[in-house]
């Protein structure tokens, strides 16, 4: 989890958009403010490496394009203050070699920060998504769990696990070949994504299983929510025969558990659906909270 949060850090995904203008805000002001202190003090101290740390901030959260214009105020507010305090030169064209020179290492620099984000957010992705369908991976889904879990303990708000298998998978693979079974795969990937909320987690676990988190969930809405997902996939896989599915659904009206013992919970009850025939769907309640006895 703890990783997890630390990527979301420092790839900015928690941040609102006033968030963000608010951070860009303060590293333009900071770059004003160094042009104003060097212009009172006669250039006596320059701050010219200071002015670099607010560049790297822009470029880092807003791209290489902000950060190139960031670079670029903060070289104009370095040759506005050389112009201000009329400082002599021995050439008339070394203040503007200063600016050009500024300006190319604050570029530079925002350039490699850029890129360096760049570059953190595609290890990201790999290290957290399923090559193949683009949804979480294993890990990613655990560690999404564990952070939900603690959330649904704090506010005490219930939450649903469903686990999804794919029936009969092996035969596809078998009879059409390991193309058809990866667009199955695909497909039913597409299918959960697109009848999930935004605050659905989804994940391919490996091979034919998928699992899916819903937070903050009624127990009459994960049922809704497990046919609503049985139903895409099998919709998505009507191609792919003789392949269907086999759901089970843990709804915990309070976590009573860490989320892999939940998890495995979804896999158990999709399992007693793979014993008694396939392609059906079960759901049971975990951690009901005991009704208050009435007054007499």
């Amino acid at each position: 989890m703890k990783r997890l949060w630390n990527s979301h850090f420092l790839l900015a995904v928690f941040w609102t958009r006033w968030r963000r203008l608010a951070a860009r805000s303060i590293c333009l002001g900071a770059i004003l403010l160094l042009g104003a202190l060097r212009i009172a003090n006669d250039a006596e101290l320059t701050f010219v490496s200071l002015a670099l740390l607010p560049v790297l901030v822009i470029a880092w959260i807003d791209g290489r394009r902000n950060g190139l214009l960031a670079a670029f105020l903060a070289a104009a507010m370095w040759a506005v203050s050389d112009a201000a305090h009329e400082r002599e030169f021995s050439a008339q064209w070394i203040p503007w070699a200063n600016a050009a020179t500024r300006l190319v290492t604050y570029s530079l620099a925002a350039l490699l920060v850029a890129q360096v984000r760049l570059q953190f957010e595609r290890e990201h992705e790999s290290a957290t998504r399923d090559a193949l369908t683009g949804l979480y991976n294993r890990r990613a889904f655990l560690e999404t769990g564990d952070s939900e879990v603690d959330r649904a303990m704090r506010y005490a708000h219930p939450l649903a696990v469903v686990f999804l298998d794919l029936d009969d998978f092996k035969q596809l693979n078998d009879s059409r070949g390991h193309a058809a079974g990866d667009a199955a795969l695909r497909a039913t990937a597409a299918a959960l994504l697109g009848v999930l909320r935004a605050s659905d987690r989804v994940a391919r676990l490996g091979g034919d299983e998928f699992a899916v988190l819903l937070p903050e969930t009624p127990y009459d809405a994960a049922v809704e929510a497990g046919r609503k997902i049985s139903l895409a996939a099998n919709t998505a896989l009507a191609d792919f025969r003789p392949v269907r599915t086999s759901v089970g659904v843990a709804w915990f009206a309070a976590p009573d558990r860490l989320f892999p013992a939940m998890l495995k919970a979804a896999d158990e009850l999709m399992y007693e659906v793979k014993e008694s025939g396939k392609d059906n769907m079960r759901c049971r309640r975990f951690a009901t909270p005991p009704v208050p006895e009435r007054e007499t």
